[in-house]
């Protein structure tokens, strides 16, 4: 959504415009505020003396540098929030904590570069979600979890690197009725301004370099990396172990997928070294055997 288009979708919101004096205290400084919309520009923190019953909230070049959480608890009923030409660049886990109402979440034009897996956590009757227009050049897995009420998706006007980081996302575009808008792929090289959404996961080619168990029920962190004729040797002995882990993925957890996977590799190990001790003793008995032939015929 355009800037033209972000300033017709808000005087359609506002509606006719009724006069309306908002209670003393209730409009912060640097805003304009209606009965049911607030419109902030040019403020140095975010503002929070607004009235329970704020509909709608614009912020417009804000001082921020980060979106902390539950930086909009105090804002229960919002229905639609939108950032525009902020200088913010990190958004926070639980941001927007507390708006299970909010229906268009609209962040464009700001300077964004990281944003937490959890941001968008709780906002459970998000239909319209825009991050266009910002620095990020991937997004964490897991982001639009519990999103299920998603029609529209503005990814767009971000320099995306469509490496294995985005493998994830081209799994999720199919899985989901909404409509997804990415943009071009900033690099690497070889995909740079391909279409995101005209890439094949499946010709993707990335393994697990390493995991860790982050909570109790075993949410596994995969760092993904591109595979190089290089790397060639490794993937056909590693490629083993992964399949082993997918078939007991269903039936164990991911802790105990780990320890047996370990068990294996060790088991493996002292055979390796069970073989290897008997050829040795085998060797020795022939020899011995030679010398009292040899000691016989003398």
């Amino acid at each position: 959504m355009g800037g033209a288009g972000i300033l017709l979708f808000l005087l359609a919101w506002a509606g006719a415009g009724v006069a309306w004096s908002p209670p003393k205290g209730k409009c912060p400084p640097h805003c304009s505020c209606s009965k049911e919309n607030t419109l902030c520009e040019g403020s140095p923190e975010l503002p929070e003396s607004f009235s329970t019953t704020l509909l709608s909230l614009s912020l417009v070049r804000m001082g921020v540098s980060r979106l902390k959480a539950g930086s909009f608890l105090k804002m229960p009923s919002l229905h639609l929030l939108l950032f525009t030409s902020n200088t913010f660049s990190v958004i926070e886990g639980d941001a927007f904590i507390g708006l299970s109402y909010l229906q268009y979440l609209f962040i464009e034009d700001n300077k964004i570069g990281s944003i937490s897996k959890n941001a968008l956590r709780g906002l459970r009757s998000l239909t319209h979600l825009s991050l266009a227009n910002n620095h990020l050049e991937a997004l964490p897995r897991f982001l639009f979890r519990g999103l299920e009420t998603l029609t529209h998706v503005d990814l767009r006007g971000n320099p995306f690197q469509c490496d294995c980081r985005v493998l994830w996302l081209l799994q999720w575009m199919p899985t989901v009725n909404a409509s997804v808008g990415t943009g071009a792929c900033a690099g690497p090289p070889a995909v740079a301004q391909i279409q995101l959404n005209h890439l094949d996961p499946k010709k993707f080619k990335c393994r697990a370099t390493g995991s860790q168990f982050t909570d109790k029920v075993g949410i596994e962190r995969v760092i993904l990396l591109p595979l190089s004729p290089s790397m060639c040797w490794s993937c056909k002995h590693e490629r083993s172990h992964l399949v082993f882990a997918q078939l007991l993925k269903p039936v164990l957890g991911q802790e105990a997928i780990f320890i047996v996977v370990v068990v294996v590799i060790f088991v493996i190990c002292m055979c390796v070294c069970l073989c290897m001790g008997v050829c040795i003793q085998v060797q020795l008995l022939l020899k011995a055997e030679m010398l009292d032939l040899l000691d016989l015929e003398l």
